[in-house]
């Protein structure tokens, strides 16, 4: 008979128990097939989770609860395009994007549409598509919010290369000192303006879209519609405010915002890196793809890490999880992961509606690998809260002592979250320097590191586009697998609706200088407001 969902987590919790004051220190030195069991391959990737204090038979029992969820029926429901947004009723298809999955309809349509986009990138490039004044352009001002600019944002930092013959400026903000900044030195007859919005109503995107406008108006003298190009599931709308139709790209309701990042979303990101590069990336996305539909559960890499980090989270009560890549090119993969995770992961109720018997995502953080040891690695090594951390390097690529040092410094880390450091071993250090035997004791305290942390560690052989297509998509595929284990939808996002309608009200009443029925420390901050603005 087949094990439920509560008995598999009960399991789990029982091997817990067992494996109670043990961690990844002792299942390192006993389990004779620890590096076969936790260390996996997957689109030129190499995944080590041998550090965790998840012991060859926890794995066993986690293995267990996949089975009691139906993984791997929900990964092969995905592929096929069925519907996987069960509040909205929609598909999550963002593997169609890059070719991956198994729904051939749904891949041709997003081919077509990609192919448009690459085409009309690369006339950017080549100047073939010029300005109002017939001159090339030689920036875009990519407008979006979200998943409109997280994800584009992120491949363009990590690929763009400072010598492309486009450049391109991202606005996400209504501040407007990011309006500000974002068009600063540039020439609004050589600016192509780049706004991406799915439904073409989201309030930041939509402000900076006109503000933009005006600017372009301001500066040009005639001729605007050169210089907008829309990607949006809402080209009615796009039409309305002057976009013409061969400069609309279309967005679709079965590709999440956050997911849509292989997409027409970037095409800011095609004109920068060109047609061959941005292939390469869905390349390695659709390796990743392969993998995770193709593997068996306990060879599968985003499975894997996904019942790691549902066991730190459920059994461990661990909140928060550390991401660190060591590649500056990647510093911005920790915000991306943010959206993507806490977004998707942040659910109080089951897909049924009923209230979750536990936790759901953890919070993410994280930073570039050597300046985040000198903020919060202090208190991943000795904080009273163990936070799980993934630690990402590339063995090659640049100046050969400096990816030396960098990946000396990143398996440093992991192992020094791993084996910490004892009272004695800090009781011979200080003394080795000199220190009075009185002197140690008092200081040794201060310097013990518990140890037994775990840290996933990714390692690739370089930082390129496949690698990072590869990178993405297992990020994607292990926060689907963890909405399975928790039971929830990772495709909705109510909680960012409400924000937002209460802000559009609040924005009425400022601008009118009136206030309607607030708590009473909300209409004290209106009214602290109103007192500045005097």
């Amino acid at each position: 008979m087949a094990m439920t969902r509560e008995q598999a987590v009960e399991a789990i919790r029982t091997q817990a128990d067992r494996d109670s004051g043990r961690d990844g220190r002792d299942f390192l030195r006993e389990e004779d097939r620890r590096l076969e069991q936790f260390v996996l391959s997957a689109a030129g990737l190499t995944f080590d989770f041998a550090k965790h204090d998840v012991s060859g038979e926890a794995m066993a029992a986690l293995l267990a609860l996949a089975n009691a969820v139906e993984l791997d029926a929900a990964i092969q429901a995905l592929a096929r395009g069925e519907v996987a947004n069960q509040t909205e009723g929609r598909a999550a298809q963002h593997m169609a994007l890059r070719g991956g999955g198994k729904d051939e309809a749904r891949k041709s349509q997003a081919r077509a549409e990609l192919d448009r986009a690459l085409a009309f990138a690369e006339d950017i490039r080549s100047g073939a598509f010029t300005s109002s004044s017939d001159e090339a352009f030689t920036h875009i001002l990519h407008i979006g919010i979200g998943g409109s600019d997280l994800g584009p944002r992120l491949i363009h930092d990590a690929l763009s290369n400072p010598n492309a013959p486009v450049e391109t400026r991202f606005l996400s903000s209504v501040d407007p000192d990011a309006f500000e900044r974002a068009t600063a030195g540039l020439d609004p007859a050589t600016t192509l303006v780049f706004v991406v919005s799915k439904s073409f109503g989201t309030p930041e995107t939509t402000l900076n879209m006109q503000s933009a406008i005006q600017w372009l108006e301001a500066g040009l003298e005639g001729g605007i519609g050169r210089h907008l190009v829309a990607a949006t599931s809402q080209p009615d709308a796009a039409r309305a405010l002057g976009f013409s139709d061969e400069r609309i790209f279309e967005m679709w309701d079965w590709v999440g915002g956050r997911y849509s990042l292989w997409s027409c979303v970037s095409l800011s990101v095609m004109a920068a890196i060109g047609r061959r590069e941005f292939e390469r990336l869905l390349g390695g996305a659709q390796r990743m793809d392969e993998h995770f539909i193709q593997a068996r559960t306990a060879a599968n890499a985003p499975a894997i890490s996904a019942l790691i980090s549902w066991w730190h989270r459920t059994i461990r009560e661990c909140q928060s999880w550390a991401v660190v890549p060591y590649a500056i090119k990647l510093r911005l993969l920790p915000g991306w992961l943010q959206q993507l995770s806490m977004e998707s992961l942040g659910k109080s109720v089951t897909v049924d509606g009923a209230p979750l018997d536990g936790p759901a995502g953890p919070a993410v953080f994280g930073g570039e690998g050597p300046d985040s040891q000198h903020a919060f690695f202090q208190m991943l090594h000795q904080g009273k809260d163990a936070i799980p951390v993934d630690i990402i390097a590339f063995a090659t690529g640049g100046e050969a002592r400096h990816r030396t040092s960098l990946a000396a410094n990143a398996v440093a880390q992991a192992e020094a979250l791993l084996t910490g450091r004892n009272q004695d071993a800090a009781m011979a250090e200080l003394t080795t320097k000199g220190l009075s035997q009185g002197e140690a004791q008092k200081l040794a305290p201060h310097m013990v590191m518990p140890g037994g942390r775990g840290s996933s560690f990714i390692l690739g052989p370089e930082l390129n586009a496949e690698t990072l297509g590869a990178l993405l998509a297992f990020y994607e595929h292990q926060t689907f697998v963890q909405s399975v284990l928790f039971g929830i939808n990772a495709f909705d996002q109510f909680g960012v609706e409400l924000g937002k309608k209460l802000a559009s009200a609040l924005e009425k009443e400022l601008s009118a200088g009136e206030s309607g029925l607030h708590d009473a420390s909300t209409s004290a901050l209106l009214r602290k407001i109103e007192s500045y603005r005097r």
